[in-house]
């Protein structure tokens, strides 16, 4: 039976910790081949040239991972957040991640506040992918909508 994780179970402060994903080399290249393509996401030769020294992952691959873990957070079996989705996003890269790479992604609630309409509630959370230093590699503060329990 599954158990929905709904606005009234949300609890300022709680951090949620997902499984550690090392970064494979290729499945990074491809993506980065097939959707940003510039020279320090897909050439060895131009990218050790660059500020980072070596190849790093595209930002649109690394909000991949965010997604990917985010499902071992949101949708375990036996329970699943009631999330109706997300209308705000500020985003932040404050370090590069590369091949090789160890991340999990850590959510904590930052606040939640009332909806005007009474079967939804507003919550603000942060997102933060951690390399295996404990550096953030990627942080949002996303703003969203979740289901409010149904009335008994």
């Amino acid at each position: 039976m599954e158990v929905p994780v709904y606005f009234e179970d949300l609890v300022v402060g709680a951090s949620f910790l997902s499984d550690e994903v090392a970064i494979d080399h290729e499945e990074m290249l491809a993506y980065n081949r097939r959707n940003d393509p510039w020279p320090f996401h897909v050439d060895e030769a131009s990218a050790a040239g660059n500020p980072y020294g070596s190849l790093i992952a595209s930002g649109g691959y690394t909000i991949t991972l965010m997604y990917r873990l985010g499902h071992q957070i949101y949708n375990v079996p036996g329970r699943r957040w009631a999330v109706l989705g997300a209308s705000e996003w500020h985003l932040k890269f404050p370090a590069p991640v590369r091949s090789g790479d160890r991340v999990r992604l850590r959510i904590t609630i930052k606040g939640k506040r009332e909806s005007s309409r009474p079967q939804r509630g507003h919550f603000d959370l942060l997102y933060e992918l951690l390399n295996q230093a404990g550096n953030v590699v990627l942080s949002v503060l996303v703003a969203g909508l979740i289901e409010r329990r149904p009335p008994a």
